[in-house]
């Protein structure tokens, strides 16, 4: 028997919604839309200040993004191909720098 996984499913819906709105694409691709960037950014912003900590002063969430990305060896993984550990690694590595998929 499997343990239970500790998982904010809210969270998790935030990361598929994004990741399988066109499932064909790259993850990179996917995560470097106008409205996919604003919406992380926000809630980055939203985290760090009920958090009490400082947003770095030159902070760029795209760049940040490339970088777990890259981490995670999925930069140029097609969502429709990705394993649900690959997923929860995704998420893991997201929330780990405080980038987050809900408010």
């Amino acid at each position: 028997m499997n343990p239970m996984l500790n998982i904010n499913f809210m969270e998790w819906d935030g990361l598929t919604r994004i990741v399988f709105t066109r499932k064909n694409k790259t993850l990179s691709a996917l995560f470097k839309s106008k409205a996919t960037l604003e919406i992380l950014a926000k809630n980055h912003m939203i985290y760090c200040s009920l958090n009490d900590t400082m947003v770095d002063e030159g902070f760029d969430i795209k760049t940040k993004i490339q970088e777990i990305l890259e981490e995670c060896n999925l930069c140029e993984t097609r969502s429709r191909t990705m394993t649900n550990d690959q997923l929860l690694k995704l998420l893991e590595r997201f929330n780990a720098h405080g980038i987050h998929f809900t408010s």
